[in-house]
């Protein structure tokens, strides 16, 4: 499975697009994971983890222990581990106490090419301590030359077409992946695109540039094939939710493990696990419903 952890539940930055900036919701967003429970949580779910996703809504470098929870990932052989953040809250010492510990990935939220973009979207951002921070994470390849630094850009009408000059400003910076994503309501004060068709044009356009200039530069590029919204329809997988692990202090993925005091094996025999997931993977509706919405090159 794919293990998904957000350590703790809270954000520097105030992102337009997120949910942090919504008040109310900011509010319900609190708690730190119990740095004593880690060892348990790496016994349980981490030997099963074909990937260990560090920060997946909330901002990591606010936890004090990430270098142990890399440790153990490390400990019990997960073959990839990634981190998320802002990179606001980086510094150079973290970084390699990071990397030192066995990180394969930094990945970087970005949502402006300009600077007075990135600062309007991200509210309470720094563009000069973003800027900082791909130096320094480009210089750290010299010493850990097999880590990937991966940028996500999520698109809205305010931010897409200067996309166009991205590698003008970003050429420098030693990136390994770069991910376009259009704008998704997940609650944020900026939740939707006004001109979804004439946004869907430019988005094309743009991304097969992109695309191109990715390629010359030997960088894997990620995009959505298709922005249509009904194509979101029979993209979901029962075997995807079985396998995506969520934790965070406020739950711990399958809401009937009891996973203080039972293995995953022992759950997996109570429950019946292993052979609902093989019943899943062959059904006839699994496998017409796997298909991904996503150009990789």
């Amino acid at each position: 499975m794919v293990v998904f952890f957000d350590p703790v539940l809270g954000c520097n930055l105030r992102c337009k697009m997120c949910y942090f900036s919504n008040e109310v919701k900011r509010k319900e967003m609190k708690g730190n994971f119990n740095p004593e429970d880690l060892p348990r949580v790496a016994e349980v779910i981490f030997k099963q983890a074909l990937k260990l996703q560090i920060g997946c809504g909330a901002e990591p470098t606010l936890y004090k222990h990430n270098v142990e929870i890399i440790s153990l990932a490390k400990q019990f052989k997960v073959p990839y581990i990634s981190f998320t953040t802002n990179a606001n809250l980086l510094t150079k010492e973290e970084i390699y106490r990071l990397l030192e510990a066995g990180l394969n990935e930094f990945t970087i939220s970005l949502h402006g090419v300009e600077k007075s973009t990135y600062e309007n979207l991200m509210q309470q951002a720094s563009y000069d301590k973003f800027i900082e921070v791909m130096q320094l994470l480009t210089e750290a390849k010299k010493q850990y030359p097999h880590f990937n630094i991966r940028v996500n850009y999520t698109v809205n009408e305010l931010n897409l077409v200067e996309l166009n000059h991205f590698f003008d400003v970003y050429d420098s910076f030693a990136i390994d992946i770069l991910q376009v994503r259009p704008l998704q309501d997940i609650g944020g004060i900026i939740n939707h695109i006004e001109k979804q068709q004439e946004f869907n044009h430019q988005f094309n356009k743009i991304t097969a540039i992109l695309r191109d200039i990715c390629k010359s530069r030997n960088i894997t590029y990620i995009a959505p094939i298709i922005l249509d919204e009904k194509a979101k329809e029979n993209t979901s997988s029962s075997v995807v939710e079985s396998t995506y692990c969520y934790i965070s202090p406020k739950s711990f993925w399958d809401s009937d493990m009891d996973w203080r005091n039972e293995t995953f094996r022992q759950f997996s025999k109570r429950t019946g696990y292993a052979s609902i997931l093989f019943k899943r993977i062959y059904s006839k509706k699994e496998l017409t419903n796997t298909k991904l919405n996503y150009d990789i090159n």
